[in-house]
C-alpha cells in the first residue's frame, strides 16, 4: 500500500512538497516473496519511506543470525536493490521485531524500514519500545525531523573503548568459511556477512557519544 502526503509549503521546511510511504506485507511463496524488490523499491527523487513485514532474514538487520543459502537467496535481491538506489536500513541491527507465540520458533527481525536518500537527512530515530498490542510483532516508532532540529548522530566513543574486554572476544570469534568455489557474488556476500558480524561485536561492546552541534 502506498500513501502520498502533500504539503504546499514544503515538507520538513524544504523544497520537497511530496512524501510517499510504502507499507508492505510480503508473504512467503516458495522461493520468492509476494512483494518483489522492484515493486517495493521504485526510484523516486522525493522523500520515500518503505516499511513492513518483509519475511526475510539478512545479516544487515540480524548480524548474529546464521543464514542459510535459502535465506541469502531470498533476501539478497532486496538489499541489493536498496544499495543500487541508495536506500538505507533504519533498523538498529540485532533488535528483534517478531517474538513468536510458539516455543519451536525463535525471535527474528522480519519488520524492516528503509529511507531513500531524499528522506534519510530527516530521519531522527527508530524505536521498538511501544507497549505490546497482542501481536507477535512489535510496534515500531519512526521519528522524522528537520536537520536543524535533529541532534547530531551518536558515534563510537573510541576514547573509552574497552579493548581488554573486546580483544579476547575477537580472538575467539569464529566466522563461516569462505566459499570453496567462490563466484564474485558468493564471495561478496560472505565478506559482507563477516564484516557485519565483526562490526556488531565491536559496536555492541563500546559506549557511544553524541557530539554537540
Amino acid at each position: 500500500m502506498a500513501v502520498n502526503l502533500h504539503s504546499p509549503e514544503g515538507l520538513f521546511d524544504t523544497s520537497h512538497n511530496f512524501f510517499r510511504l510504502y507499507n508492505a506485507y510480503s508473504i512467503p511463496s516458495g522461493h520468492t516473496r509476494s512483494g518483489s524488490p522492484v515493486d517495493l523499491f521504485p526510484q523516486h527523487d522525493f522523500p520515500t519511506l518503505v516499511l513492513g513485514d518483509f519475511n526475510i532474514h539478512h545479516s544487515a538487520s540480524d548480524p548474529s543470525r546464521l543464514l542459510s543459502d535459502h535465506d541469502q537467496f531470498i533476501s539478497s535481491p532486496y538489499f541489493d536493490r536498496t544499495l543500487a538506489y541508495l536506500s538505507s536500513l533504519l533498523n538498529t541491527p540485532g533488535i528483534y521485531t517478531r517474538f513468536p507465540f510458539t516455543s519451536n520458533l525463535r525471535p527474528a527481525v522480519l519488520d524492516l524500514s528503509f529511507a531513500n536518500s531524499a528522506l534519510l537527512p530527516y530521519f531522527s530515530s527508530w524505536n521498538p519500545s511501544l507497549p505490546p498490542t497482542g501481536s507477535d510483532h512489535t510496534t515500531l516508532t519512526i521519528i522524522l525531523s528537520t536537520p536543524l532540529l535533529k541532534p547530531p548522530p551518536r558515534g563510537l566513543n573510541c576514547k573509552y573503548m574497552d579493548w581488554d574486554h573486546i580483544s579476547p572476544l575477537l580472538a575467539d570469534w569464529s566466522l563461516t568459511a569462505p566459499p570453496a568455489l567462490p563466484t564474485p557474488y558468493t564471495l561478496d556476500r560472505w565478506f559482507d556477512d563477516s564484516l557485519a558480524k565483526t562490526t556488531h561485536l565491536i559496536t555492541s561492546n563500546t559506549r557511544t557519544k553524541r557530539p554537540s552541534s
